[in-house]
């Protein structure tokens, strides 16, 4: 498998997308009534959030590699693809095969791997890809079980690079939830240093990221560098 580096197209992403839109949304709605055990969302995340999570991309520096877990049906995704340094490679992770296939058909200088996030490791090594500078995951951490979470927080430290940044959608109306609190003891267990970005309100529904760096298991901690 081959990574798909950004390359300049004759219509913007933006143009790409809006054109994209309508059907983007139908499908991403089908699949949460279909799936919602995989999509977990009621809407796809809205350019003021996608914008936070690109925002964490290394503006005019070196290429970076990004990792998008649960794409959905790219709101994210594009506005990455978008912000991107040159020489940068993407890589978008979903579980759904409906999804999988969205993405594929519509994003042909996509790299999208079908996939289950609790596998990154094994997934960027068979897809040859270095450890993470960036990943952003729009997965349902509240509906995904309380021993599943944590397995998955291992997965992403051991993946990423030392000197890398997780960041994470959490959506304001799952917050007070059990499987939500537990997962925050869970982001501060696995990273040393977790923040968290204003409120998107205009997001439907309203949402931020949580931003994590220095991975604090063994692996990652003595994984080498890039740079």
């Amino acid at each position: 498998m081959t990574t798909a580096q950004r390359q300049v197209p004759p219509t913007t992403t933006s143009d790409r997308a809006n054109a994209q839109a309508p059907r983007a949304t139908t499908r991403f709605l089908t699949e949460a009534l279909r799936a919602p055990h995989q999509i977990g969302a009621i809407a796809q995340s809205g350019p003021r959030l996608a914008a936070q999570a690109a925002g964490l991309l290394v503006p005019d520096g070196d290429p970076q590699t990004v990792v998008e877990l649960g794409p959905g049906a790219g709101a994210i995704t594009d506005v990455l693809h978008a912000r991107m340094p040159a020489g940068s490679t993407l890589t978008s992770i979903e579980i759904n095969t409906t999804m999988v296939a969205h993405l594929r058909e519509t994003r042909p200088w996509l790299n999208v791997v079908h996939g289950d996030a609790i596998d990154l490791p094994a997934l960027l090594r068979t897809a040859g890809l270095p450890p993470p500078d960036l990943i952003i995951s729009a997965l349902p951490w509240s509906i995904i079980s309380t021993a599943t979470q944590p397995r998955i927080l291992a997965a992403i430290t051991d993946a990423m690079h030392p000197n890398g940044t997780f960041a994470t959608v959490a959506t304001l109306p799952v917050r007070m939830l059990p499987s939500a609190r537990r997962f925050r003891r869970h982001l501060h267990r696995s990273f040393g240093s977790v923040s968290q970005t204003r409120t998107v309100w205009r997001n439907v529904p309203p949402a931020h990221l949580y931003v994590c760096r220095s991975p604090s298991t063994r692996t990652a901690l003595r994984a080498p560098t890039k740079r």
